[in-house]
């Protein structure tokens, strides 16, 4: 589907489209992806240099959904007013539990408690949790179970995952230097994977939470010709911001609730702010949930147009959370 198919839907339009001095050759270490598609590249010269053109040979099972399903006629998206509540339903204030994931590999569970969320991949989209169904089990004697997926950017990258979920999905075939198209298909398909692994895990939970966060301070470009080299996240927070965007749309249409983990400062550094609305999960503080779940502290600690559910406090032997 071509781009402006998108933007008609208004999921595009926190999409800053800039030009890049060139298509990345950097390769990542990424396993290969699981389904395959026929891919042929071929290169063309322009005034602006060498851009690379992948073609893939289109397939409904990539993403799962055929392009015909961002052709406007459904809404995948309800009012954020909905979405907090249908979140906020399951969990009462003051529950308290862990969060999960592939680094409590090979170690004992954390203790039965109220709310129990695991990781979904290991640490990047398309990857697996190798823990995932031990601590599906666990989870799922909580009141309060959920999944988290972590997402990133697929810019510059040329690695077989990106050039298989970037290049190909409901935004259509896209081209090297087409980073809105590619940065759709990513969030898109890596969230519409993350359900399917899951669930194949036995992570049955309706309540996803999407992880944006910087793993470290140089996970992001600075602006300038840097900018769309392969790195975590990009500098262009449009881009970012339609990632995640994709994501949230695709947990959507497989009918997943969903909430944003982050923080204030990297939600802002990673896109600018985007107010997508719904509940939120405050990471990693040191002060008492009461603190970041109290309205008047707001300003200082909110972020994505949304209201806190929980507050990860800093771990001990597991990362605890608390329900606002």
């Amino acid at each position: 589907m071509p781009l402006k198919s998108l933007i008609s839907l208004g999921v595009a339009a926190a999409c800053v489209l800039a030009v890049a001095p060139g298509a990345g050759a950097a390769t990542s270490t990424a396993p290969s992806p699981t389904t395959t598609t026929t891919t042929t590249t071929t290169s063309t010269t322009g005034t602006t240099g060498t851009t690379t053109v992948v073609a893939t040979t289109p397939s409904d099972t990539i993403g799962g959904l055929p392009a015909s399903s961002l052709d406007g006629r459904i809404a995948y998206v309800p009012a954020s007013g909905a979405k907090h509540a249908a979140l906020a339903a399951h969990q009462p204030g003051g529950a308290t539990g862990y969060d999960i994931s592939w680094p409590e590999c090979g170690g004992p569970m954390p203790p039965a408690s109220s709310i129990a969320i695991v990781g979904a991949d290991g640490g990047h989209p398309f990857s697996q949790n190798p823990c995932l169904q031990q601590e599906a089990a666990w989870a799922a004697t909580a009141s309060t179970h959920a999944q988290y997926m972590v997402l990133d950017s697929p810019i510059g990258f040329t690695s077989p995952h990106v050039l298989e979920y970037a290049y190909h999905g409901p935004a259509g075939d896209c081209t090297a230097t087409e980073y809105a198209c590619q940065s759709f298909n990513w969030g898109y398909n890596a969230a519409y994977s993350a359900v399917q692994n899951a669930t194949a895990g036995g992570a049955t939970s309706n309540k996803w939470w999407l992880d944006i966060e910087l793993p470290q301070a140089s996970s992001i470009n600075p602006p300038g010709a840097q900018c769309y080299t392969p790195n975590f996240w990009i500098c262009d927070q449009g881009l970012n911001s339609l990632v995640v965007t994709a994501a949230e749309l695709a947990l959507r249409a497989q009918g997943k609730e969903v909430g944003v983990y982050s923080t204030q400062k990297q939600w802002g550094a990673i896109t600018g702010g985007l107010p997508l609305g719904g509940p939120i999960w405050i990471a990693g503080y040191d002060y008492a949930a009461s603190t970041y779940c109290d309205v008047t502290n707001a300003r200082q600690y909110w972020f994505a147009a949304g209201a806190p559910e929980l507050v990860q406090s800093l771990p001990a032997t597991y990362d605890p959370d608390t329900a606002c």
